[in-house]
């Protein structure tokens, strides 16, 4: 059963039903809304990244900050070229971020 749309009237007198629903709805990427008369299910729209939270997460997971990824990618640096590619990865993701905000 698909219970996106459905309305819930309040007060709610029936537990068992709004318990299925919301196992449904945590199942299904789907919530339960306050629609001020009722409740009502809708779709969880999926969150997109922005720039700022790509350059975020990927500097957290590679353990690299902009002044590293700075000595990392300067001239005559002993880095591998691993570690040089992981930095401009990031660096390109922040120039992209520099050239919004102007």
């Amino acid at each position: 059963m698909n219970y996106i749309g459905i309305k819930i009237n309040k007060p709610i007198t029936d537990c068992d039903y709004y318990a299925t629903v919301a196992d449904w709805c945590n199942k299904k990427k789907a919530k339960i809304e306050d629609k001020g008369k009722y409740y009502e299910v809708v779709a969880i729209e999926p969150h997109t990244p922005t720039l700022k939270e790509q350059l975020e997460a990927k500097e957290y997971e590679y353990q690299m900050n902009r002044w590293q990824r700075e000595g990392i990618l300067a001239a005559n640096s002993e880095y591998s070229s691993y570690v040089k590619a992981k930095a401009q990865e990031l660096e390109d993701l922040a120039e992209q971020i520099r050239h919004q905000e102007m």
